[in-house]
């Protein structure tokens, strides 16, 4: 109880500081914010775009969101842009100009995430790969007795794990400014409003104004990409892994002939692995490269799968059972993603991601 008054008295204490410099409406939670510029023009960024295609200015929606950090957490913004001298812009071609800047930094937190997401996978795919090398070499006694030994097995679980952490900092860790101003415009401030010197207001930009061309964002295009990215990393990954697992478990005692059977086999299955996962990471990057191949490559691989799960029940390899059933898991989710069509629609309107 004490806790929970320590933390009204704190938010009524801001509340009352917030009240001394901005109109604050504590039963909507909504606070009211004046930004004055003399002239329009100090609204635009010169240094882009041709004479009458200026762009405007990100330090508008800098101060904007630096001013909004100040607020409580269930408090918006109502900002109202006041303007002395529009000059010789109109207040429709300034909101054009500010909706357009918003919908490009969207684009561009759209297009750093996807990257960010990509660099975190490959990260994580080679700590996964150092870790079973790690594996095997410890089975096998790959790095000798003694000191050598305990020195090269120690390097590479730190090396691996290192590979792990940056991708979980990619992932989590380092949002970029872009992405916090994007958040902060979106779930801080309710309206825009232009408004000249008498504080007369003519024109308002909502919240549903700034979401409105914000649909190649969508959820579900969000879910697809996660899904294909995942699911093709762990595919790629589990190439990998059969291959090496194959490698270190082959009974080269057995005679040559099987030997050789044995690692063909196990490496065109690999390999189709191998393939499938990066069909779907090109997939995901929007490359079209090989992208009919692909599928006919994935198709392939679902049917090896099946006749796997069928022919390790059939041969009562029960220990196997376990690790066939989890790729067919997987592969069922990566197949879903891999043949997710690239278009779709909401509202009405058909959106396609933009190749990067």
């Amino acid at each position: 109880m004490k806790r929970e008054r320590r933390l009204d008295i704190a938010s009524n204490h801001q509340i009352s500081l917030l009240e001394k410099y901005y109109d604050v409406d504590k039963e909507k939670k909504e606070i009211n914010v004046k930004i004055y510029y003399d002239k329009a023009s100090e609204l635009l960024d010169f240094a882009v775009g041709d004479v009458g295609h200026e762009m405007f200015n990100n330090e508008v929606l800098e101060k904007i969101n630096s001013i909004t950090e100040q607020f409580p957490a269930d408090y918006k913004a109502n900002v109202y842009i006041v303007v002395s001298d529009f000059e010789n812009y109109t207040v429709e071609t300034l909101t054009e100009k500010l909706i357009d800047i918003i919908d490009i930094n969207n684009y561009q937190i759209i297009k750093g995430r996807k990257i960010n997401w990509f660099i975190a996978a490959m990260l994580a795919f080679i700590g996964f790969i150092l870790l079973v090398f790690l594996g095997v070499a410890r089975q096998n006694n790959l790095f000798g007795e003694g000191l050598q030994k305990d020195v090269f097995e120690e390097m590479l679980d730190i090396t691996s794990w290192v590979f792990v952490w940056q991708a979980v900092t990619v992932l989590f860790l380092t949002p970029s400014s872009l992405s916090k101003l994007g958040f902060k415009i979106i779930n801080r401030v309710n309206s825009i409003n232009f408004s000249d010197k008498e504080l007369n207001a003519l024109c308002k930009i909502t919240r549903d104004d700034i979401l409105e061309n914000w649909d190649s964002d969508s959820k579900i295009s969000t879910l697809r990409r996660a899904t294909l990215l995942i699911s093709s990393t762990i595919i790629l990954a589990l190439g990998f892994y059969q291959f090496i697992d194959m490698i270190s478990n082959i009974k080269y005692e057995e005679g040559a002939m099987i030997v050789v059977f044995t690692i063909a086999i196990g490496s065109i299955l690999s390999l189709f692995y191998i393939l499938a996962g990066l069909g779907g990471l090109f997939k995901y990057l929007n490359k079209g490269n090989f992208r009919t191949i692909s599928k006919i490559n994935s198709s392939i691989l679902g049917i090896l799968l099946v006749l796997g799960f069928v022919g390790t029940i059939l041969l009562q390899q029960y220990q196997r059972l376990a690790s066939v059933s989890i790729s067919l898991v997987f592969y069922f989710i990566f197949i879903i993603s891999i043949f997710w069509p690239d278009r779709g629609t909401r509202n009405g309107t058909i959106q396609k991601e933009k190749q990067d």
